[in-house]
């Protein structure tokens, strides 16, 4: 049987020019989602959008979005693996 582990973050997010390329970034505020720790989340924007426009998205997304949920599925057998492994650390 399949169980679900939902995490969640506060994030805000961020702008960076990558060679020309323009990125919104995910920056969770706190390091609480397991699957996501040492990962960092962009999203490209399309070419021709201009510095302000992305500043402008950048805004609505800042004052809007308040959260990210991360969804993880362990099976039966992932549980199972993953168990001597947390054993061996308590």
């Amino acid at each position: 049987m399949a169980a679900d582990k939902l995490e969640k973050a506060g994030v805000s997010f961020g702008i960076r020019n990558q060679g020309g390329a323009i990125t919104v970034e995910v920056r969770p505020n706190h390091d609480t989602i397991a699957a996501l720790r040492g990962v960092q989340v962009s999203f490209e924007l399309l070419n021709g959008i201009t510095l302000a426009q992305a500043k402008k998205l950048l805004d609505v997304l800042n004052e809007n979005v308040i959260g990210l949920l991360v969804t993880t599925t362990l099976d039966d057998k992932t549980k199972a693996a993953a168990a001597p492994e947390v054993a061996t650390k308590v």
